[in-house]
């Protein structure tokens, strides 16, 4: 504790305070330059000014400071003792009492301030720096420069998750482990000839044996940039459950979306589904339009069926000038016809409307109406929503170091993986998923408004208003062809099912059944150990790749076009919840006014 020394005193060493005295240095010897108050002074005399006020050394003896300040009368003066090694306080007068309290303190380092705020960015990375700044305002009463918070950001993540460059060395040790670790998997990552890294596919043996064993057989493909310091794509191979929710089967990373890439990738997944003795070549495929995926899909699976996603492909007809209410109904109703009637009377209205649009929609080779998909595959869906859900789940990690990357798609998946493996255990086999559950309350309540008349033989004639379609249950024929898309009956097979004294769930395609799902979380990931436990293998060390990003924070969100609505914006083509037609809202419906205008002369002539 220091006490008010008289300038006439002296301080008398002891043996117990030079014991742990050291070597004798100057008061120069401690100025390395390495802090900022280094450069304040030199020679004994003021070397710079600093905003807090000033310091005077006076022949390495003795050390004052005052407050910036005028109207302030705080002083401190110190001198050295004897052995020139401590100081000793002998006054310290006034107090801050009007000149406020400083809260810009150049003393803060961007190293400081990320020990402070280190485990603030451990549960939450993507805090703004608006709040980071609030945050040191409140705690530590400074103000922090916006600038110096992003530096801090930097650092916090790389000490979180490593550096970029450090990452990419450790990839053919990773496959290793996961080939260890997970028997049966196939995990592969490719380099050139100077050891640069050059893409990578993972699939973990739980994935590929749940797919080929109780999935249905479509699989979704997209891509999605990676915003970190190295440039690349992650391609993803998302399936469909029993539950009609997302099962990825494979993920990698490759350096662009080209032809190139995309054939490496789907050469690898091949490679993947031969390993399990899988030659099976017909797979349906859905996806966008991306740049080398037509080529490259069917140059390694020549017999497979491509769906295109429908908001793509409206995306491009509105890109061209097609569109308003009127197209915008029409064509969702040619999308989603699950008859070849429907679908010809839809498009005999989109001829009316615009030649051009008739023939680029008969022109597309693709599947992308519901009633040209394939009925043994029992997939209805024409978009690629199930795969963009899996890219925003990877959206957040996307920025950090590929490694890390990987580890958390990783840990995700054998998350969710290890819960349906534990509720699957618990399904009976002829048990029904929950999302057939759901379809057939939606579609009970639909089918009281139904009449059934039995022809003999198994057959029968439903009439739903008036339409009336055929049915019969012994081959399993609809005339609405919704059940032989979905596998789950429609409203009409259910009005005969119920008329018949049936149970519908022995009309459920065995895709959306415990046995099915059983298949499928038959088997889970297998946890790894941490990076710093890892035996040393004989593997080679990779270096980066080449593509680099610019200088500057890289963009995250995607870049809309011209014809898009901006995000967080409401849509110009308002969709009313009455007659659900688009333009307006249920506060501006006509059909609204007209049946109260209706209903009030009908109360007053009565």
């Amino acid at each position: 504790m220091l006490e008010e020394l008289d300038s006439e005193d002296e301080y008398i060493v002891t043996e117990e305070d030079d014991r742990d005295n050291v070597h004798e240095k100057t008061f120069e010897d401690y100025l390395d330059g390495s802090h900022i108050l280094d450069k304040m002074y030199k020679n004994g005399k003021i070397w710079s000014q600093l905003p807090f006020g000033s310091i005077v050394l006076e022949e390495c003896k003795r050390y004052i400071a005052r407050c910036l300040l005028r109207d302030c009368t705080w002083r401190i003066h110190a001198s050295v003792l004897r052995k020139k090694i401590s100081w000793a306080i002998k006054k310290l007068e006034g107090e801050h009492a009007t000149c406020g309290r400083l809260e810009e303190n150049p003393m803060v380092s961007s190293a400081w301030l990320c020990r402070q705020l280190l485990q603030d960015l451990e549960a939450n990375l993507d805090v703004p720096v608006d709040s980071l700044q609030r945050l040191c305002m409140e705690r530590n009463k400074i103000h922090v420069k916006l600038r110096l918070l992003y530096k801090v950001k930097s650092l916090a993540r790389e000490q979180l998750h490593g550096g970029f460059a450090e990452s990419y060395p450790a990839l053919p040790k990773y496959a290793e482990m996961i080939k260890s670790t997970n028997p049966g998997s196939y995990a592969l990552v490719t380099w050139t000839d100077s050891l640069q890294f050059k893409a990578c596919f993972i699939s973990f043996a739980a994935q590929v044996k749940g797919f080929l064993d109780g999935c249905r057989p479509i699989i979704g493909i997209d891509g999605a940039h990676l915003s970190g310091y190295y440039k690349g794509v992650m391609l993803t191979v998302v399936a469909i459950d029993e539950n009609n929710e997302i099962f990825v089967l494979a993920y990698g990373i490759v350096d662009t979306k080209s032809i190139d890439s995309w054939t490496y990738f789907f050469r690898n997944l091949r490679c993947l589904f031969a390993q399990y003795k899988s030659q099976k070549d017909d797979w349906t495929f859905i996806s966008d339009r991306m740049r080398g995926v037509e080529s490259a899909l069917f140059k390694v699976f020549p017999r497979a069926t491509r769906r295109i996603c429908c908001q793509h492909l409206y995306s491009n007809c509105k890109a061209v000038g097609w569109s308003g209410a009127a197209f915008h109904k029409m064509f969702w109703i040619a999308e989603n016809s699950y008859n070849e009637y429907v679908f010809e009377k839809a498009m005999s209205k989109i001829k009316d409307f615009d030649a051009a649009t008739y023939d680029y929609l008969k022109n597309v080779e693709e599947q992308w109406s519901v009633h040209m998909f394939d009925r043994t595959v029992y997939c209805d869906h024409n978009t690629t929503n199930f795969v963009e859900s899996f890219n925003a789940i990877t959206k957040a990690n996307r920025d950090i170091p590929v490694l890390t990357l990987l580890e958390d798609v990783r840990n995700w998946c054998m998350k969710r993986m290890g819960s349906r493996f534990d509720k699957a255990v618990y399904m009976e086999p002829n048990d029904i998923t929950e999302h057939a559950k759901g379809v057939l309350v939606t579609r009970t309540d639909d089918f009281r408004f139904c009449h059934v008349t039995a022809a003999g033989g198994g057959e029968f004639e439903v009439r739903d208003g008036h339409v009336k379609f055929p049915v019969t249950l012994r081959n399993m024929t609809y005339g609405c062809r919704k059940w032989q898309g979905l596998g789950i009956p429609c409203k009409h097979g259910l009005r005969v099912i119920y008329n018949q004294r049936l149970d519908p769930r022995d009309f459920v395609s065995p895709f959306y059944k415990g046995v099915a799902y059983k298949l499928t979380y038959g088997d889970h990931m297998h946890p790894m150990a941490d990076p710093t436990h890892w035996p040393s293998l004989d593997v080679p060390e990779i270096t980066p790749p080449q593509g680099k990003r610019n200088a500057g924070r890289p963009p995250k969100q995607r870049r809309r076009a011209a014809h898009e609505a901006k995000k967080g914006k409401r849509h110009t083509n308002n969709k009313c919840s009455l007659c659900k037609e688009l333009g307006h809202n249920a506060v501006t419906c006509k059909a609204k006014k007209a049946s109260s205008k209706k209903t009030a002369h009908t109360t007053f002539s009565s």
